[in-house]
């Protein structure tokens, strides 16, 4: 028996059907002129049933309109076996060309984040960006405040050198209170700042943190009357680490900074002694999380430029290639699915994009739904500020923050959810 092999470099297909399609544009290469084949598939994947049928109907057709009649039964005198299989990089279509004794294969693969989820009872996903608020000046982070009784939206926007209140005011946002930030030692070139809300005696306190100190304001009294105060982090553990999250629920799990560069160790670490250590990475969010099953997930995008799905004993369950720096996760209340949301790869002179994937049964499935931006990605996080508490108003989406690459001003904006049957 006789081999050929024809394969090439992993594709990056924008849709499960274009994977398809490109799959069988290989394997009627290797078939002679206008001869009937006799098609079979082979699932070994994580794809289900509705996505298997989708991908052998685009095959099926493509080889039909390259003039081949194809055939379940095996009197055709072509066969073609085709198998999907998979691995951590993605997914692997494989097809067998068998012809008198001699056997001639086509390999095609493509990332899992690809693959757009199909199942009969899913939802149409609709991601939508709304400009927040834009300055001149950096942007570190900007959150939507919880509501506690105010009438009014109100947000907090952290810049380099101040923390600023604002309120809702008929199409606009009017400023309550800006608390300058003192500095201490060199700045970093890429500063990062992240911000959150605890309980301090029952009152909510706002907290500013950055590597190596935080901020604090009081909200539960009077904001004109309230001072911020900033100290380095006292416990040793903190220094120079910052907390994760699952959407806008705070998780008391924490992260270490690399002291001199712009991004996390790998060392992860939390109460009764947890602790983690994977591969070092610039963002990364935890997801799963439901009352009922408090199964806990962790996305990280790697420095080395694969993002990592890890389940609760550090194991790896997917890798993908092609996603960005930045990526965050929520939990939608239109279907009580939780979804990740990842910037793309490239540089600071590049226009963005935002992507979304859904996160089901350990699988992630991206929904061919992009949203564009108007420069690169800085930071990307829960709309609502993060705390341990329930919530009420903004959860479903999350806030993103770019850098505007033709007007050089710094934008944050809202990206939502909507879901349709």
């Amino acid at each position: 028996m006789g081999f050929l092999f024809l394969c090439g470099p992993a594709a990056r297909a924008d849709s499960l059907e274009e994977a398809a399609r490109n799959f069988a544009r290989k394997v009627t290469s290797l078939l002679p002129s206008h001869n009937s084949v006799s098609l079979s598939v082979r699932n070994l994947s994580s794809l289900n049933a509705e996505q298997i049928s989708h991908f052998s109907q685009v095959v099926e057709g493509e080889i039909q309109s390259r003039g081949h009649k194809t055939s379940s039964a095996d009197a055709a005198g072509i066969l073609l076996r085709v198998t999907l299989s998979e691995n951590p990089a993605g997914l692997l279509a494989i097809g067998e060309v068998v012809e008198n004794g001699q056997s001639r294969f086509a390999l095609e693969s493509f990332s899992l984040a690809e693959v757009p989820y199909g199942g009969s009872n899913s939802k149409k996903v609709t991601l939508s960006r709304e400009l927040v608020w834009k300055q001149q000046d950096p942007i570190l982070d900007l959150k939507f405040l919880r509501s506690d009784g105010q009438k009014k939206e109100r947000i907090a926007v952290l810049g380099i050198n101040a923390l600023s209140l604002y309120e809702g005011q008929e199409m606009s946002w009017s400023l309550v209170r800006s608390f300058p930030i003192p500095r201490s030692g060199p700045q970093s070139r890429d500063p990062r700042a992240q911000l959150f809300q605890v309980n301090v005696d029952s009152h909510p306190n706002l907290i500013a943190d950055f590597p190596n100190r935080f901020c604090s304001i009081d909200l539960a009294g009077t904001l004109d009357s309230t001072n911020m105060d900033c100290n380095g982090n006292g416990e040793k553990e903190l220094m120079g680490g910052t907390l994760l999250t699952a959407g806008p629920f705070l998780i008391d799990n924490g992260a270490k900074w690399n002291s001199s560069r712009n991004y996390f160790t790998g060392e992860l670490f939390g109460e009764s002694g947890f602790r983690w250590h994977i591969e070092p990475f610039y963002s990364a969010a935890v997801l799963g999380l439901k009352p009922e099953e408090p199964t806990i997930f962790l996305i990280a995008a790697g420095i080395d430029g694969n993002a990592r799905l890890l389940d609760k004993s550090e194991k790896e369950i997917r890798s993908f290639s092609g996603w960005g720096n930045e990526v965050t996760t929520f939990h939608s209340t239109c279907n009580d699915d939780w979804y990740i949301l990842a910037s793309a790869r490239g540089d600071w002179t590049e226009s963005d994009k935002i992507t979304a994937y859904q996160f089901e049964d350990q699988s992630v499935a991206s929904l061919d739904q992009i949203v564009a931006l108007p420069g690169p990605v800085l930071s990307l996080g829960s709309e609502q500020v993060p705390a341990d508490a329930d919530f009420a108003g903004h959860h479903d989406g999350a806030i993103v923050v770019v850098r505007n690459l033709k007007t050089g001003e710094y934008e944050a904006y809202r990206i939502s959810m909507a879901c349709s049957r």
